[in-house]
């Protein structure tokens, strides 16, 4: 049959391309996403102990419970001693969506 080994060609070169569109795509999500996060260090937030949708609002550091952004390292990066780690989880990602990390400590009382 002739042309059916350039039409699978054809197939398997219009499958690559979708999937590496996809890859750059996932790629640009989590920068964008972690710049996002780095945006937070040296303010203060309000999260669980596990943040699963990427939100990590901005909140006065004199709420009740707020914590102090000392750092935002990979998720197999670590805090300083005395500070919790709280790890920042996208619905967007195709394996564990794990993108980063917050170090967080309770923020100093004003004097």
């Amino acid at each position: 049959m002739p042309g059916t080994v350039g039409g699978r060609g054809l197939r398997l070169a219009g499958v690559l391309a979708l999937v590496a569109v996809i890859l750059v795509l996932e790629l640009a999500w989590r920068n964008h996403v972690w710049s996002g996060l780095e945006r937070r260090d040296g303010q203060c937030v309000m999260v669980g102990t596990r943040v699963d949708n990427g939100n990590v609002p901005v909140v006065s550091c004199q709420r009740t419970g707020a914590r102090l952004v000392s750092s935002v390292v990979r998720p197999s990066g670590d805090c300083q001693h005395g500070e919790e780690k709280v790890s920042v989880r996208q619905e967007m990602s195709h394996d564990t969506g794990y993108i980063g990390a917050l170090c967080l400590r309770t923020p100093q009382p004003e004097r």
